[in-house]
């Protein structure tokens, strides 16, 4: 009987993970002032519907935002970076996460990973981080697919959805 014990505690100690999930990492920063979080509905972004194929409003209807969590590096919070950044690579490098794309040079690295298929992704995720911080990006959806977010980025960039959202979020504040 002792040795039943042993082994249902050995399993709750093994199948018990200490690394957060991206979603529980982002509420638990909600609060922290080192911390801004943003959730951008794809509506935000100004894209002229009338001026995309049928393919590309399928892409921009199949995600309804982006939650964006950004950590700047000031003189105060400059010991907290390698802490929060081991954090986030722990996350995003756990066994869940497959890589797409990697990028690194001398002043930026980036890494955008998917969660569950290439066919039917549970979660896209942006994490890029410089000397100034980082910001951790996740694209929000139903029915998401990997060519879609593709897609959608080129339809993005195209239509200056960037800075339509950068103008709107900036006239909130």
């Amino acid at each position: 009987m002792n040795n039943f014990w042993f082994y249902i505690l050995a399993l709750a100690l093994v199948g018990c993970s200490t690394t957060p999930s991206i979603q529980e990492y982002y509420v638990s920063k909600t609060e922290d002032p080192n911390f801004l979080v943003i959730d951008i509905p794809t509506s935000i972004l100004g894209i002229d519907n009338s001026t995309l194929s049928a393919e590309e409003q399928d892409a921009l209807n199949s995600f309804q935002k982006v939650n964006v969590l950004l950590f700047r590096k000031t003189p105060a919070n400059a010991d907290l970076l390698p802490e929060e950044l081991a954090m986030v690579r722990s996350i995003i490098d756990a066994k869940t996460f497959e890589p797409l794309l990697v990028m690194n040079d001398r002043q930026y690295s980036g890494k955008l990973v998917l969660e569950g298929t290439v066919e039917n992704p549970d979660e896209l995720v942006f994490f890029g981080a410089a000397g100034e911080g980082f910001v951790l990006a996740r694209l929000i959806g139903r029915d998401m697919q990997v060519e879609k977010a593709m897609l959608l980025a080129n339809v993005i960039q195209r239509g200056n959805g960037i800075e339509n959202a950068a103008k709107m979020l900036s006239g909130m504040f």
